[in-house]
Protein backbone atom coordinates (compact mmCIF):
# COMPACT_ATOMS: atom_id res chain seq x y z
CA UNK A 1 0.00 0.00 0.00
CA UNK A 2 1.57 3.16 -1.07
CA UNK A 3 2.22 5.64 2.18
CA UNK A 4 -0.30 8.48 1.99
CA UNK A 5 1.16 12.06 3.90
CA UNK A 6 -1.05 13.07 6.81
CA UNK A 7 -1.80 17.07 5.35
CA UNK A 8 -3.34 18.91 8.56
CA UNK A 9 -6.07 21.20 7.90
CA UNK A 10 -7.96 24.07 9.57
CA UNK A 11 -11.63 24.48 8.27
CA UNK A 12 -14.16 27.08 10.07
CA UNK A 13 -17.47 27.65 8.88
CA UNK A 14 -20.30 30.09 9.02
CA UNK A 15 -23.87 31.19 7.76
CA UNK A 16 -25.04 34.63 6.36
CA UNK A 17 -28.86 35.89 5.77
CA UNK A 18 -31.79 34.73 8.51
CA UNK A 19 -35.18 34.04 7.47
CA UNK A 20 -36.57 37.78 7.05
CA UNK A 21 -33.01 38.53 4.32
CA UNK A 22 -33.40 37.73 0.78
CA UNK A 23 -29.97 36.35 -0.06
CA UNK A 24 -28.78 33.13 2.47
CA UNK A 25 -25.66 31.66 2.67
CA UNK A 26 -23.22 29.07 3.81
CA UNK A 27 -19.69 29.16 3.44
CA UNK A 28 -16.14 27.57 4.88
CA UNK A 29 -12.24 28.55 4.32
CA UNK A 30 -10.05 26.03 4.90
CA UNK A 31 -6.05 26.56 5.95
CA UNK A 32 -3.13 24.46 6.71
CA UNK A 33 -2.84 24.10 10.09
CA UNK A 34 0.82 25.18 9.81
CA UNK A 35 -0.33 28.57 7.80
CA UNK A 36 -3.04 28.80 10.93
CA UNK A 37 -0.33 28.40 13.29
CA UNK A 38 2.13 31.12 12.12
CA UNK A 39 3.20 33.62 14.73
CA UNK A 40 1.94 36.66 12.06
CA UNK A 41 -1.55 35.28 11.76
CA UNK A 42 -1.64 34.28 15.65
CA UNK A 43 -1.07 37.51 16.21
CA UNK A 44 -4.51 38.21 14.93
CA UNK A 45 -6.56 36.72 18.04
CA UNK A 46 -5.22 39.57 19.96
CA UNK A 47 -7.48 41.90 18.04
CA UNK A 48 -10.52 39.66 17.73
CA UNK A 49 -10.81 38.94 21.65
CA UNK A 50 -10.50 42.75 22.54
CA UNK A 51 -12.58 43.89 19.37
CA UNK A 52 -16.32 42.82 18.85
CA UNK A 53 -16.11 42.78 15.04
CA UNK A 54 -19.09 41.82 12.63
CA UNK A 55 -19.18 42.69 8.75
CA UNK A 56 -22.98 43.16 8.86
CA UNK A 57 -22.81 45.59 11.84
CA UNK A 58 -19.94 47.41 10.19
CA UNK A 59 -21.14 51.04 9.20
CA UNK A 60 -17.74 52.66 8.46
CA UNK A 61 -16.52 53.46 11.93
CA UNK A 62 -12.90 54.09 11.40
CA UNK A 63 -11.10 51.83 14.42
CA UNK A 64 -13.43 49.02 13.13
CA UNK A 65 -11.99 49.22 9.49
CA UNK A 66 -8.36 49.43 10.74
CA UNK A 67 -9.04 46.08 12.58
CA UNK A 68 -10.71 44.46 9.57
CA UNK A 69 -7.67 45.79 7.47
CA UNK A 70 -5.70 44.38 9.02
CA UNK A 71 -7.31 40.79 9.41
CA UNK A 72 -8.05 40.32 5.87
CA UNK A 73 -4.56 41.62 4.65
CA UNK A 74 -2.29 39.73 6.66
CA UNK A 75 -4.30 36.33 5.74
CA UNK A 76 -4.38 37.85 2.43
CA UNK A 77 -0.71 37.92 2.45
CA UNK A 78 -0.90 33.08 2.24
CA UNK A 79 -4.09 33.68 -0.13
CA UNK A 80 -2.79 31.40 -2.47
CA UNK A 81 -2.91 28.41 0.19
CA UNK A 82 -6.69 29.19 1.68
CA UNK A 83 -9.54 27.82 0.08
CA UNK A 84 -13.34 28.87 0.18
CA UNK A 85 -16.74 27.47 -0.66
CA UNK A 86 -20.23 29.43 -0.50
CA UNK A 87 -23.16 27.93 -0.93
CA UNK A 88 -26.24 29.94 -1.98
CA UNK A 89 -29.84 28.63 -1.54
CA UNK A 90 -33.38 29.36 -1.89
CA UNK A 91 -35.04 28.85 1.48
CA UNK A 92 -38.21 29.71 0.00
CA UNK A 93 -38.15 26.82 -2.22
CA UNK A 94 -37.13 24.61 0.71
CA UNK A 95 -40.14 25.74 2.36
CA UNK A 96 -42.45 24.50 -1.05
CA UNK A 97 -40.84 21.31 -1.19
CA UNK A 98 -41.05 20.42 2.12
CA UNK A 99 -44.88 21.18 1.91
CA UNK A 100 -45.55 16.63 1.53
CA UNK A 101 -43.97 15.55 4.10
CA UNK A 102 -43.96 18.34 6.97
CA UNK A 103 -46.88 16.36 8.53
CA UNK A 104 -44.69 13.16 9.19
CA UNK A 105 -41.25 15.19 9.74
CA UNK A 106 -42.02 18.63 11.20
CA UNK A 107 -38.74 20.17 11.37
CA UNK A 108 -37.74 18.89 7.92
CA UNK A 109 -36.84 22.54 6.23
CA UNK A 110 -33.91 22.94 9.20
CA UNK A 111 -32.96 19.78 9.07
CA UNK A 112 -32.13 20.46 5.57
CA UNK A 113 -30.57 23.78 6.25
CA UNK A 114 -28.91 23.12 9.34
CA UNK A 115 -27.13 19.92 8.55
CA UNK A 116 -26.98 18.72 4.51
CA UNK A 117 -25.98 22.12 3.54
CA UNK A 118 -22.62 22.48 6.30
CA UNK A 119 -21.54 19.51 5.41
CA UNK A 120 -21.81 19.74 1.28
CA UNK A 121 -19.82 23.00 2.02
CA UNK A 122 -16.40 21.26 3.54
CA UNK A 123 -16.54 18.05 1.87
CA UNK A 124 -16.36 20.42 -1.23
CA UNK A 125 -12.97 21.60 0.78
CA UNK A 126 -11.60 18.15 2.13
CA UNK A 127 -12.18 16.26 -1.15
CA UNK A 128 -9.87 15.68 -4.41
CA UNK A 129 -6.82 16.08 -2.88
CA UNK A 130 -4.93 13.32 -4.45
CA UNK A 131 -3.89 9.50 -4.06
CA UNK A 132 -0.97 10.19 -2.17
CA UNK A 133 -2.24 12.85 0.08
CA UNK A 134 -4.49 12.20 3.09
CA UNK A 135 -6.68 15.68 4.27
CA UNK A 136 -7.09 15.59 8.29
CA UNK A 137 -9.32 18.11 9.32
CA UNK A 138 -10.51 19.77 12.48
CA UNK A 139 -13.80 22.07 11.68
CA UNK A 140 -14.64 24.69 13.95
CA UNK A 141 -18.56 26.14 13.58
CA UNK A 142 -19.45 29.67 14.42
CA UNK A 143 -22.10 28.85 17.44
CA UNK A 144 -25.99 28.93 17.18
CA UNK A 145 -28.25 27.76 18.52
CA UNK A 146 -30.16 26.76 15.09
CA UNK A 147 -27.30 23.72 14.92
CA UNK A 148 -28.45 22.47 17.67
CA UNK A 149 -31.79 21.58 18.19
CA UNK A 150 -34.56 18.38 19.73
CA UNK A 151 -33.77 16.26 16.71
CA UNK A 152 -30.20 17.76 15.20
CA UNK A 153 -26.61 18.28 16.20
CA UNK A 154 -24.64 19.63 13.44
CA UNK A 155 -21.58 18.77 15.11
CA UNK A 156 -22.23 15.24 16.08
CA UNK A 157 -23.47 14.90 12.24
CA UNK A 158 -20.80 16.22 10.20
CA UNK A 159 -18.16 14.55 12.23
CA UNK A 160 -20.32 11.02 11.27
CA UNK A 161 -21.48 11.80 7.53
CA UNK A 162 -18.53 12.84 6.64
CA UNK A 163 -16.07 10.21 8.09
CA UNK A 164 -19.07 7.80 6.54
CA UNK A 165 -18.68 9.64 3.38
CA UNK A 166 -14.66 9.39 3.11
CA UNK A 167 -14.92 5.53 3.61
CA UNK A 168 -18.03 4.68 1.67
CA UNK A 169 -16.74 6.52 -1.60
CA UNK A 170 -12.42 5.81 -0.58
CA UNK A 171 -12.14 9.28 0.21
CA UNK A 172 -8.39 10.39 1.39
CA UNK A 173 -9.82 12.57 4.24
CA UNK A 174 -11.22 12.23 8.04
CA UNK A 175 -12.80 15.09 10.11
CA UNK A 176 -10.71 14.47 13.30
CA UNK A 177 -12.52 16.80 15.12
CA UNK A 178 -15.79 19.05 14.86
CA UNK A 179 -16.30 22.02 17.43
CA UNK A 180 -18.44 24.66 18.22
CA UNK A 181 -16.91 28.33 18.36
CA UNK A 182 -18.02 31.58 19.94
CA UNK A 183 -16.89 34.74 18.34
CA UNK A 184 -13.83 36.71 20.03
CA UNK A 185 -12.43 32.97 20.36
CA UNK A 186 -10.04 32.06 17.05
CA UNK A 187 -9.37 34.55 14.31
CA UNK A 188 -10.54 31.64 11.93
CA UNK A 189 -14.01 32.72 13.02
CA UNK A 190 -14.16 36.20 12.39
CA UNK A 191 -11.97 36.02 9.09
CA UNK A 192 -14.83 33.36 8.50
CA UNK A 193 -17.43 36.01 8.88
CA UNK A 194 -15.50 38.93 7.16
CA UNK A 195 -14.84 36.98 4.20
CA UNK A 196 -18.65 35.68 3.68
CA UNK A 197 -20.20 39.09 4.20
CA UNK A 198 -18.01 40.75 1.56
CA UNK A 199 -19.15 37.49 -0.73
CA UNK A 200 -22.72 38.59 0.45
CA UNK A 201 -22.48 42.37 -0.23
CA UNK A 202 -20.82 41.69 -3.51
CA UNK A 203 -23.64 39.45 -4.72
CA UNK A 204 -26.34 41.48 -4.08
CA UNK A 205 -24.38 44.80 -5.06
CA UNK A 206 -26.47 47.57 -3.14
CA UNK A 207 -26.00 50.83 -5.02
CA UNK A 208 -27.22 54.08 -3.94
CA UNK A 209 -28.08 53.04 -0.94
CA UNK A 210 -27.44 53.32 2.61
CA UNK A 211 -24.47 54.78 4.42
CA UNK A 212 -23.73 51.32 5.73
CA UNK A 213 -24.01 49.96 2.41
CA UNK A 214 -21.92 52.64 0.76
CA UNK A 215 -18.91 52.15 3.69
CA UNK A 216 -19.20 48.06 3.20
CA UNK A 217 -18.55 48.71 -0.93
CA UNK A 218 -16.14 51.05 -0.59
CA UNK A 219 -13.95 49.20 2.50
CA UNK A 220 -13.92 46.36 -0.15
CA UNK A 221 -12.85 48.36 -3.26
CA UNK A 222 -10.31 50.15 -1.10
CA UNK A 223 -9.10 46.48 -0.26
CA UNK A 224 -8.68 45.47 -3.39
CA UNK A 225 -6.94 48.23 -4.42
CA UNK A 226 -4.36 48.05 -1.86
CA UNK A 227 -3.71 44.49 -2.50
CA UNK A 228 -3.74 42.23 -5.58
CA UNK A 229 -3.94 38.84 -3.49
CA UNK A 230 -7.19 39.81 -2.34
CA UNK A 231 -8.45 40.17 -5.79
CA UNK A 232 -6.78 37.26 -6.44
CA UNK A 233 -8.27 35.36 -3.75
CA UNK A 234 -11.87 36.47 -4.36
CA UNK A 235 -11.33 35.25 -7.61
CA UNK A 236 -10.77 31.90 -6.73
CA UNK A 237 -13.85 31.63 -4.74
CA UNK A 238 -15.99 28.59 -5.48
CA UNK A 239 -19.96 29.83 -5.36
CA UNK A 240 -22.51 26.91 -5.69
CA UNK A 241 -26.34 27.73 -6.31
CA UNK A 242 -28.96 25.79 -5.26
CA UNK A 243 -32.87 26.87 -6.08
CA UNK A 244 -33.52 27.04 -9.43
CA UNK A 245 -33.55 23.12 -9.78
CA UNK A 246 -32.75 21.17 -6.63
CA UNK A 247 -29.01 20.19 -7.39
CA UNK A 248 -25.72 22.26 -6.72
CA UNK A 249 -25.02 24.62 -9.66
CA UNK A 250 -21.04 25.12 -9.58
CA UNK A 251 -21.61 29.37 -10.18
CA UNK A 252 -18.49 31.56 -11.32
CA UNK A 253 -18.40 33.79 -8.43
CA UNK A 254 -15.91 35.82 -10.82
CA UNK A 255 -18.93 36.81 -12.66
CA UNK A 256 -20.76 38.48 -9.64
CA UNK A 257 -17.32 39.96 -8.67
CA UNK A 258 -17.21 41.73 -12.19
CA UNK A 259 -20.40 43.05 -12.03
CA UNK A 260 -19.82 44.45 -8.71
CA UNK A 261 -16.43 46.02 -9.89
CA UNK A 262 -18.22 47.43 -13.06
CA UNK A 263 -21.24 49.14 -11.22
CA UNK A 264 -19.10 50.44 -8.48
CA UNK A 265 -15.21 51.42 -10.31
Amino acid sequence: MTERKSFPVKIFFDESGKYSEKTHLMGAILLPSNLYNLPELQELNEIIRHSDIHWATYRGHGQTRKKIEKIILTAMKHQHLIKMNVISYNQNKIQLDSQRIKEKFTDVVDHTIYTKFPERVVYGLIRKYGSHSFVDADVAIEHDNTYEAKNYDLRRQMFEQLNIQSIYRGENFQLSNVQYMKKQQEYGIELTDLLLGIVRTIIENPTGTSAAKRAKNKLILDLINQNESFHSFLNRIKLYEWGQSNDLIDTPFTNYFNIFLGENL
